[in-house]
């Protein structure tokens, strides 16, 4: 299994020496970017030295929402906070206040949650949520969040050697206290490389795929996604009407035959282009003169 070490940081490691986190094998450190509507004051200077000496990075924001709205609002000023640092892991939403616990209901609190992630996503961002067991058997409605956002889950054990026992389907494990540059750190395990992810595009085939199956919403907002992640909008839902609306080789031999698809290399052109095999529609082209 993949682990990557990294940390988590706030106002609370300030001055923690970056080099230092390089040299024990830090990868990757997830920020606060604030709480409540207010940006954490060390946010930027950690993501400076993030990009610095080459640690990737996402965030986390500490909620004091009592409602659906109270937690869009906090989503819609974390969006602002962030606003073009390309975060390469996800944005995880936090909820652990004693308020939160004993004055909502679990419905409400699943409901913030799930608002909060879905602001974060429609912004073409990957939203995550963080929570212990405790949260997530006891305060969330597991069922409604668990593969649909990615779980950071805090589990605190001896080593980040002995694993959680717990299984949510996170990507991410807060394993416990780790002590680096005189600063107590929560330690973190990943087990997804959200840094290769990132980096990796997809092509307009494998996309397409994805659009027919579902995974990119529909109209404006696939639209919208799809260019928040860097693609080609045009190119990839012109490969999906193609796929979808594919013609038969024998339909295709007719069109041919009827002029529509041109002669020598500009027909080979357009039929590749469309997604056809040019060499079968053309065998079948001849089959169809003889």
């Amino acid at each position: 299994m993949m682990k990557i070490k990294g940390v988590d940081l706030s106002y609370c490691q300030e001055g923690i020496s970056f080099p230092a986190l390089k040299q024990v094998g830090v990868k990757f450190a997830i920020i606060r970017a604030g709480f409540s509507t207010k940006k954490d004051v060390t946010m930027d200077k950690f993501v400076v030295d993030c990009k610095k000496y080459g640690i990737d990075y996402g965030f986390y924001w500490y909620s004091y929402a009592m409602s659906i709205e109270q937690a869009q609002a906090e989503a819609e000023k974390c969006i602002e906070v962030i606003k073009n640092l390309s975060p390469t892991y996800p944005v995880f939403f936090d909820m652990e206040e004693k308020k939160q616990i004993s004055g909502l209901n679990t419905d409400t609190r699943t409901k913030m949650a799930i608002a909060f992630c879905e602001k974060i996503r429609q912004a073409g961002l990957k939203p995550g949520i963080y929570a212990n067991p405790s949260f997530m058997e006891n305060y969330y409605d597991k069922n409604r969040i668990i593969g649909k956002y990615d779980i950071w889950l805090a589990h605190w054990t001896n080593s980040p050697n002995c694993p959680s026992k717990y299984s949510y389907g996170q990507t991410m494990w807060q394993w416990g206290l780790d002590r680096i540059d005189g600063y107590d750190v929560d330690g973190d395990i990943c087990f997804f490389d959200y840094a290769k992810s990132a980096h990796e595009k997809k092509t307009v085939d494998e996309l397409a795929d994805e659009v027919i199956a579902g995974k990119w919403d529909n109209g404006a907002e696939r639209e919208r996604l799809l260019t928040a992640a860097g693609y080609d909008y045009n190119a990839i839902q012109k490969r999906v009407n193609e796929k979808l609306y594919r013609k038969t080789t024998d339909e295709i031999a007719v069109e041919v035959i009827a002029g529509l698809w041109g002669n020598g290399a500009e027909r080979k052109e357009k039929l590749t282009e469309a997604g056809y095999d040019y060499s079968e529609v053309q065998k079948r082209v001849n089959e169809m003169l003889r």
